[in-house]
């Protein structure tokens, strides 16, 4: 049996909760479920105010805090479970995550973990992305999932039977990568129907530009038809 790399693993990680997060968006699974089966911690953080809103039975437990104690500590939870050197890295790389906007990217680092100073700290694989909120909601949520490490290749194994098997996006997701926000924009007008004029006056560009994004995607995503286009909006929630 062919043993998966560390980068074939952490790509996983990466579109299966791509996927996961546009099935919570769309009701068909829920965030306790993902949180209930997945082998590591799960939770959402709300960085409008700073708190963790929502922890799984497997990080409180290792973290030996309720949901209650970790929501109460506020700004505190990021001090005190973190290295404060590793955190001064990850903090702007994430708030810069963050600033892009696209709740259809996702994110991967190894980060130390432990429940207290007298405790050893465990490296963890966390994956993020932008959580999907309702239309109403004006707050920042970001949803972690943080793998240990030497559990990489098992936590995928139940990723996977979670998301049965999302041949087309795993498949797909490197070429979803390449496309720049405007691209996606583009897409999206496209698969709406609108012409090369039109999309131009609703983005305030040039048609040559246009046209260029236009070629770019068909090159990025080597679709031949509008089919396939919108195939993949839809499985990449562009749409």
């Amino acid at each position: 049996m062919k043993t998966s790399t560390q980068a074939e693993l952490q790509h996983g990680c990466q579109t299966q909760l791509l996927t996961l997060g546009n099935r919570i968006k769309q009701n068909i699974i829920k965030l306790e479920d993902v949180g209930d089966y997945i082998p590591g911690s799960v939770m959402v953080q709300d960085l409008s105010i700073m708190t963790n809103t929502y922890m799984n039975d497997f990080g409180c437990d290792f973290l030996r805090h309720s949901k209650e104690e970790l929501l109460a500590l506020g700004e505190n939870y990021f001090t005190k479970f973190f290295p404060a050197e590793e955190l001064r890295i990850l903090k702007p790389e994430l708030q810069q995550f963050v600033a892009q906007g696209d709740r259809n990217k996702v994110t991967s680092f190894f980060q130390r973990v432990r429940p207290d100073d007298k405790h050893d700290y465990s490296w963890y694989f966390t994956t993020s992305r932008l959580y999907p909120v309702q239309e109403n909601d004006s707050s920042i949520k970001i949803i972690h999932v943080a793998i240990p490490a030497n559990m990489m290749s098992y936590a995928g194994k139940k990723l996977n039977t979670m998301v049965d098997e999302d041949i087309f996006v795993r498949k797909n997701y490197h070429r979803f990568n390449l496309l720049s926000n405007r691209e996606k924009e583009v897409i999206r007008l496209v698969v709406e129907g609108k012409s090369s004029i039109e999309i131009a006056d609703s983005l305030f560009l040039s048609i040559h530009t246009v046209n260029n994004h236009r070629k770019n995607i068909i090159h990025k995503l080597e679709v031949t038809s509008l089919s396939q286009l919108i195939k993949f909006a839809v499985s990449f929630n562009i749409i």
